[in-house]
């Protein structure tokens, strides 16, 4: 394996990695703020996210590469749609079967769906060039 997919598989998880402590750190505020069992909806909420894109980011990394470009196309396209259907799921079930309030669980799901974009745009602007 190249030092190239090596540096991209560890860009991607430290990506996955930032995005799990927001999810924790949001969940914290609003267990602390609002109770012990909308922090825990907070973070069934988050999770239904962040598995499967934890899941999806595993799968892209494994076909990086300069030679297995219809590769990575073609699962990125299918894991990004296995990746929605799944968090669907989850949340469904952790609503259904974990009585998780569905209020601070969506809110949860949107802190996951943000802190992605944070932590992307953060670690891609520190690893970007300066001009």
């Amino acid at each position: 394996m190249s030092y190239l997919i090596r540096s991209l598989q560890a860009f991607v998880f430290r990506i996955i990695f930032y995005q799990l402590i927001m999810i924790v750190g949001f969940t914290l505020i609003i267990g602390w703020l609002k109770g012990m069992h909308n922090g825990l909806s907070v973070l069934l909420g988050g999770l239904s996210y962040w598995l499967p894109t934890l899941l999806f980011m595993w799968r892209i990394s494994l076909h990086a590469g300069a030679r297995a470009v219809k590769g990575f196309i073609v699962t990125f396209m299918l894991g990004e749609a296995f990746k929605l259907v799944c968090s669907g799921i989850l949340f469904l079930l952790f609503i259904k079967y974990l009585s998780a309030n569905i209020v601070f669980a969506l809110l949860g799901l949107c802190a996951g769906i943000v802190a992605f974009w944070i932590a992307s745009f953060s670690l891609m602007s520190k690893a970007s060039p300066s001009s």
